[in-house]
């Protein structure tokens, strides 16, 4: 039975190299005949051919790689949409992810590797479950159109299969640091770009896109938002913020030299790409996310130290004029004082029509559906009344129904990780780790009532895998010693 399995394994690796090379050589054939012919972009299409086939075969070979690509792409995918102005692109991330979930198949019918599949049930993937189940019954919702449903395929095909993958994959200490580390890099980068736009101005394709609309929110009287690679100022402002939050707190809990100052230096790139991104309601990732932390902290000295910067912040902001004549400052300062921002009044102007619309409407207008102005009440530009945020586009979606469940999935995700993380992890240091990361998300959610970053990637991926390491911690620490240095 070995020499059968070992045999079965043999005749997979062979057949699966065999269709590579077979790759390889139809792509040489085929840049031959494009230079042939002198077709320059068939010709670079089949340069990226075999290169593609090497990457797919890597992928097929060891799961994690092909998450890592995943995960990767999804990351800067905003930039490539933007650059290579393809429609519907968004499938190569689909693509990808169904390349993971097969190299992972693949992997557990040959037994090369042993993955540790009963974490992937776990209170993520359980309450999108449920909120997936709510989903499909309003798919009968006569508001319901097919063009929305496939737009917005991500509620029933990605974030699943995400939600699955990175519960199996992100499970050890050792990718735990590999996460951090490479989080660290694509906020270097994501802050670099930011301040490439601030002292070089917009390249033609940013300016292009700005003047297709997005000026209107991104080139104001009080200065100018700057986005990055992200699809927009508020995705990328919050964003940063939960990453100021979670490295900022991870500066407190490293222990090595190196490690800090990595830390210190994420938390500062990204704490000013927040400030570019003149994103006003991040100010509250960082505020709710101390918060969280001085509950969990388990520690006096660490409950005073963070309640006196939490305090003097907010005194800063809310009760002084100092820093007034820098615009970032000047622009964070209006959300301490809400009802002075002309913004925030709109929106709340806004829900008020959402609430005349829905009125009768308890289970919404459907996944990816719009509430259009067809009792002549807006007064506005739009065809069809802004969502704003997150969670008001989750109540019109799903209706004052859906939101009440959403609300409660969630606050049985965030109650079960503090459960975790209060009683369940004897490693200090792994237990401070996932605190940051829980503090991160907890303060994005909070964002998701002003802002809709919590719905875009990359953030949706990076909440998943922060949620993903603190499901499984209890899984990490049974391979730590209880005073084992991590970082």
């Amino acid at each position: 039975m070995a020499n059968f399995g070992q045999n079965n394994n043999n005749n997979s690796t062979a057949s699966l190299k065999g269709l590579v090379y077979s790759f390889l050589v139809i792509g040489l054939a085929a840049m031959i005949y494009g230079l042939l012919v002198q077709n320059w972009l068939f010709f670079g299409v089949a340069v990226l051919f075999p290169t593609g086939a090497i990457i797919i075969y890597l992928a097929l070979q060891r799961p994690i790689w092909s998450y890592t690509l995943y995960a990767i792409v999804t990351c800067y995918f905003s930039a490539i949409y933007r650059y290579a102005h393809i429609e519907n692109l968004s499938v190569i991330l689909d693509i990808i992810l169904g390349i993971s979930f097969l190299s992972l198949a693949l992997n557990i019918i040959n037994k090369k590797d042993s993955y540790p599949w009963s974490n992937a049930i776990n209170t993520l993937t359980i309450t999108y479950a449920i909120w997936l189940a709510y989903c499909c019954l309003i798919l009968f919702s006569p508001d319901v159109v097919f063009h929305d449903l496939i737009a917005n395929r991500s509620v029933y095909l990605s974030l699943p299969l995400t939600y699955l993958l990175t519960a199996v994959f992100m499970c050890t200490p050792k990718r735990l640091k590999i996460t951090l580390f490479l989080l660290g890099i694509f906020i270097a980068t994501a802050a670099l770009k930011a301040y490439w736009q601030k002292r070089r101005g917009f390249d033609d394709v940013e300016s292009a896109w700005l003047f297709s609309g997005a000026w209107h929110t991104h080139i104001l009287r009080s200065g100018i938002r700057y986005f990055s690679f992200y699809t927009d100022a508020g995705n990328f402002g919050a964003s940063m913020a939960m990453f100021t939050t979670t490295f900022s707190i991870l500066c407190l809990v490293v222990k090595k030299k190196i490690s800090r100052i990595f830390c210190i230096a994420a938390a500062v790139l990204a704490a000013v790409g927040m400030m570019m991104s003149g994103t006003r309601g991040a100010i509250i990732i960082p505020f709710g996310g101390i918060m969280l932390y001085i509950l969990l902290s388990k520690s006096l000295k660490a409950i005073a130290s963070w309640s006196l910067i939490g305090i003097l912040t907010f005194c800063f902001f809310y009760y002084t004029d100092l820093g007034e004549g820098n615009v970032f400052v000047r622009r964070m300062r209006t959300a301490f004082r809400p009802d002075k921002d002309a913004s925030f009044n709109v929106r709340i102007e806004n829900q008020k029509r959402f609430a005349y619309y829905l009125q009768d409407k308890p289970f919404g207008v459907g996944i990816g559906g719009k509430i259009v102005d067809t009792k002549g009440i807006m007064r506005l530009d739009e065809e069809f009344i802004p969502t704003d945020s997150y969670y008001v586009g989750i109540w019109v979606e799903g209706g004052i129904v859906g939101l009440c469940l959403y609300i409660v999935l969630q606050a049985i995700l965030l109650l079960r990780c503090c459960y975790l993380l209060m009683f369940k992890i004897r490693n200090e240091q792994l237990r401070r780790i996932l605190v940051a990361l829980l503090c991160g998300v907890f303060g994005i959610w909070l964002n998701g009532y002003v802002g809709r970053g919590l719905g875009f990637q990359p953030s949706s991926l990076i909440i998943a895998i922060f949620l993903s390491f603190i499901l499984n911690g209890v899984y990490m620490d049974r391979r730590l010693e209880k005073d084992e240095i991590i970082a």
